[in-house]
């Protein structure tokens, strides 16, 4: 988007999900073996917190990536995600920024919300 745009106010949310929403084909989501179920094994509980220690880790690095190409992000914390907005940065130079560093989009959740600056789009 046009940074000189008198029109419109692009509003950029990343949603960093501790756990995915949809799984691809061949991966084992995590939680699977322990809620709602009997007789839960060590093995499941290991593999839960082995799975949160890496995502935690990848969400981590992915805020500090976009904490240092853009410093002016609200950053919020929720009881599922980890929420990042801002208006000042341009979407493309964000995911590109992800990107760069071998980040893929199926790791986080991207949202852009135009706004005119007289009135809803």
């Amino acid at each position: 988007m046009n940074p000189n745009n008198e029109t419109c106010v692009q509003r950029v949310l990343f949603l960093f999900y501790f756990e995915k929403k949809v799984w691809l084909p061949g991966e084992k989501p995590p939680l699977r073996d322990i809620i709602k179920v009997k007789n839960v094994q060590p093995e499941a509980v290991r593999y839960f917190a082995k799975f949160m220690h890496t995502r935690l880790n990848r969400i981590s690095e992915m805020m500090e990536i976009l904490l240092q190409v853009h410093d002016n992000w609200a950053v919020t914390g929720w009881k599922d995600h980890i929420l990042m907005e801002t208006e000042s940065f341009d979407f493309n130079d964000a995911i590109h920024a992800l990107a760069n560093e071998g980040f893929h989009e199926d790791e986080f959740v991207l949202k852009v919300e135009y706004t005119r600056k007289w009135g809803v789009l």
